[in-house]
């Protein structure tokens, strides 16, 4: 065996063991939080419970992680993706409340700034789940600065801003900006438009989701564009019954005493369907549905 070739006097190397031993201790890290995370969801006492929205606080930073794993940062990132993945289903099937969503895309972004599927599911989850737009734009911005040349984070700052921050400029040169990039979708140039003649449009709006639901292959993105065009079918719904009784309440003084009242002053041919099984239903002149915001799933 041919030993390793050191200069006179110099401090003899780490050797296999100590160069392990980060891996070793970010994995046992992991182990860790699952094993909290474990405790948690098998305690049925209130406190306990309380706790599983704090379990990403254990969570050490991004760039502490990448200092500790030196080479092994793929792998890190890895563990990371497999616990984002876990943390997100729990929280979808429990109280859906993502505190530290952001947390986690962050560790694992920092950890591979190219990992363009992380910024992809991350700001997605974000933006439409955890309800933070405006942080699931900064980590597109981050992984565009990351990675200049892939079309996909523009179009999904693009989308974000058309649909939840109703800021259809940047929408359009988000939309713009992924449309110049190789390999685009040939749709980025078409919304770039869209987001200044159909602004806030739902027949805009449902394309954009179906395209999206067309172009990924991940099942969480798929279930959440389902749950999305969904709850679109309500509001398109809400904004056509709307539309027919101010038109009414112009042209008869007064509304309708109830919605069926529109069909048959033929302001509307049918009631549109509630997408939840519900019903709409008038309130002082406001559509409302029966399907209470926490069960529209």
């Amino acid at each position: 065996m041919v030993e390793e070739i050191r200069p006179r006097g110099a401090p003899p190397g780490p050797g296999w063991l100590g160069r392990l031993f980060p891996l070793v201790l970010v994995v046992w890290g992991f182990v860790g939080v699952y094993l909290l995370q474990l405790t948690i969801d098998s305690s049925s006492r209130g406190q306990m419970r309380e706790r599983v929205v704090q379990e990403m606080m254990y969570f050490p930073s991004g760039q502490f992680l990448r200092q500790v794993t030196i080479e092994y940062q793929e792998l890190a990132s890895d563990l990371v993706w497999l616990r984002a993945i876990q943390y997100y289903g729990h929280h979808l099937m429990t109280d859906r409340k993502y505190d530290w969503l952001g947390h986690v895309f962050g560790i694992l972004t920092e950890l591979d700034p190219r990992f363009v599927g992380a910024y992809h599911l991350g700001a997605i989850t974000l933006a439409w789940d955890a309800r933070q737009p405006q942080e699931a734009i900064d980590l597109l911005v981050r992984g565009m600065k990351a990675n200049p040349m892939d079309w996909q984070l523009p179009f999904d700052a693009g989308f974000i801003s058309y649909m939840l921050l109703r800021d259809y400029e940047q929408a359009g040169l988000f939309f713009e900006i992924a449309s110049r990039l190789p390999g685009a979708w040939s749709v980025a140039s078409r919304w770039a438009a869209v987001s200044v003649t159909k602004s806030g449009s739902h027949e805009a709006a449902r394309e954009m989701w179906l395209e999206i639901y067309q172009g990924t292959d991940n099942r969480a993105l798929k279930a959440l564009v389902l749950r999305q065009l969904r709850a679109l079918k309500l509001e398109e719904g809400i904004a056509r019954l709307q539309t027919a009784v101010d038109r009414f309440r112009e042209e008869q003084g007064r509304y309708p005493a109830e919605l069926a009242g529109l069909v048959r002053a033929g302001y509307i041919s049918s009631l549109p369907e509630e997408p939840y099984g519900g019903r709409f239903y008038l309130d002082d002149g406001r559509v409302e549905s029966t399907t209470p915001p926490g069960q529209r799933q």
